[in-house]
């Protein structure tokens, strides 16, 4: 289902990362930076990240992005999802004591893994839908419906983003700041998988 490594990556460590990615960063209240600039922001710590943590999956081909949400940022950060890749590999750069701290939603296997092109459209459009999103961001149906992963900042979290629906809780006060590597891709070749991507480029990513 899912495996998590508590304070995998040392503080030291977390400060440099940090720092590097503030120095990359427009300070906006929700922010996801992707390839190329995560591949140099990220480039002197990736090998001491592998090691501190063996179930990290890193490829040479992962689509890797920095995450930061602020309280400003909450709508943007409870848009729920399933992710275009099978494994996702999770480090939290930094975290929030405030009563809502945007801890890590889950609901494991919603789906399958996706075998064939029509029914990884179907289940992407049903379950990636704004229509849908406000109904789960009510806190009694959201509470039932997922999972509370609470994750602190040095941890990391190894999951199948494929099957696993997921967003986070909202942010009342600080920030919280998380590395997603993204690793083996569905229908990476695939005009639809494409769309989607380049939708999310758009509304979402900084490049």
């Amino acid at each position: 289902m899912y495996r998590i490594a508590a304070r995998a990556i040392d503080e030291p460590t977390l400060s440099a990362i940090n720092a590097a990615v503030d120095a990359a960063s427009d300070g906006e209240s929700f922010e996801i930076i992707i390839p190329p600039v995560t591949t140099g922001v990220l480039a002197p710590f990736k090998d001491k990240i592998r090691a501190a943590c063996p179930d990290i999956v890193w490829n040479d081909d992962a689509f890797v992005v920095i995450r930061t949400v602020t309280e400003k940022g909450n709508r943007a950060s409870q848009c729920w999802h399933f992710d275009n890749f099978k494994t996702t590999s999770l480090v939290v750069l930094a975290s929030t004591d405030a009563k809502d701290n945007g801890d890590l939603m889950i609901r494991p296997d919603l789906r399958k893994p996706p075998r064939n092109l029509l029914w990884y459209m179907i289940t992407k459009v049903f379950w990636t839908n704004p229509i849908a999103w406000p109904l789960l961001r009510i806190p009694a149906l959201r509470n039932r419906f997922f999972t509370r992963v609470p994750l602190k900042a040095g941890d990391v979290m190894v999951f199948d983003g494929g099957t696993t629906y997921h967003g986070n809780l909202p942010i009342s006060s600080g920030m919280r700041r998380s590395i997603l590597i993204h690793n083996e891709p569905f229908f990476k070749d695939a005009l639809f998988t494409k769309f989607f991507h380049q939708l999310n480029k758009i509304y979402l990513y900084k490049n």
